[in-house]
């Protein structure tokens, strides 16, 4: 009876304490929908980092922009291309910027913001008026006033002249993709203007053509080497560098193999230089060793391993044309490389 007693309290006890408990109704859908949207534009507005959000590019801090789900690289270049005077005026100028490829672009341009610009009404005839003075130019020759009034910013006028006065020139107008600041959509809307002189301007010197320096790549050194037009130190200790790989120069073009040697350049320059090439100094294709042979900007690893294995196996060569009988060098490589061996 008393355990009977006892379980009849407890069940008494738990319908009172069931009955006092307020149970929460199910919400609606329409209260679902409303906790999504919040949450979205929670998400939209977000700026932590790993995410995109939205931005402009001319007032961004830098702290922020490091926020945003972009490579290095290329926001520390928007911060570079702000720094040297640029400006964004509409969300496609940012193609601008260095490394801003289209797949980055298009995923980024939806963030951009850049509040409208309520123009009055003269402004915009003042730039519409400006827009249509724009005056062809060449790029060799052109002042920064001509730079400037044919539609380049100061920003790509500055980095034009820069390129010019370290020795670079303009062939064609795809040349001027060349210059740090100016993209193919620029480039676009002022190719119609540019206008290169087929050939560039003789320098006179007291009514008298200016002779050519006849400077011979064999035996100059690095002063005589930089008084070329185009030429300063740096190219000048390259050159000495690779003359003394190959062994000498055979002829004017083997410039064009200097790293980094513009050929531009090497049309200004070509009828000032000449080669003597019975100063090529020659490999004896039967008594060089590997060191030697692979040192030589023509041969590659595998194919001095090939020559010394013939001759270990076959014995001394008789003619420079049994490397290529043999198969040991491409065609292409015995060409340039025969000036260079010797069977002596």
């Amino acid at each position: 009876m008393l355990v009977l007693a006892a379980f009849i309290l407890v069940f008494i006890a738990a319908k009172l304490i069931v009955g006092s408990i307020e149970l929460k109704p199910d919400p609606g859908f329409s209260e679902i929908v409303k906790i999504l949207e919040d949450w979205e534009v929670q998400t939209e507005n977000s700026s932590t980092p790993g995410r995109l959000f939205r931005f402009n590019p001319n007032t961004i801090t830098e702290e922020t922009l490091d926020s945003l789900e972009l490579p290095a690289f290329v926001k520390r270049n928007i911060l570079s291309y702000r720094a040297a005077g640029g400006k964004f005026n509409a969300a496609n100028d940012v193609r601008r910027i260095y490394g801003m490829n289209d797949s980055i672009f298009s995923a980024l341009e939806n963030y951009i913001d850049l509040p409208a610009k309520n123009k009055p009404e003269a402004m915009e005839k003042k730039e519409q008026e400006i827009k249509l003075a724009q005056l062809p130019f060449d790029p060799n020759t052109a002042s920064e006033n001509e730079l400037l009034n044919a539609g380049l910013s100061a920003f790509q006028a500055s980095n034009l002249l820069k390129y010019r006065e370290n020795g670079g020139s303009f062939a064609c107008s795809e040349d001027l993709l060349k210059i740090y600041g100016i993209d193919s959509t620029f480039f676009s809307s002022v190719e119609g203007l540019i206008a290169i002189a087929e050939k560039p301007a003789k320098i006179f010197v007291d009514e008298k053509e200016t002779l050519p320096l006849l400077l011979d790549l064999n035996s100059a050194d690095t002063a005589e080497l930089q008084k070329l037009s185009g030429i300063g130190p740096a190219f000048a200790t390259r050159i000495l560098k690779y003359r003394e790989l190959l062994g000498g120069f055979c002829n004017k073009n083997q410039l064009l193999e200097v790293y980094g040697f513009p050929e531009e350049t090497f049309q200004v320059i070509k009828e000032d230089i000449l080669v003597d090439s019975l100063k090529v100094s020659k490999l004896r294709i039967n008594f060089v060793n590997y060191s030697d042979l692979l040192r030589h900007p023509y041969l590659k690893k595998g194919q001095v391993e090939a020559i010394l294995n013939y001759r270990d196996r076959k014995g001394p060569f008789s003619s420079n044309e049994q490397l290529l009988d043999a198969g040991l060098v491409d065609t292409a490589t015995f060409h340039v490389l025969r000036p260079y061996i010797t069977c002596r």
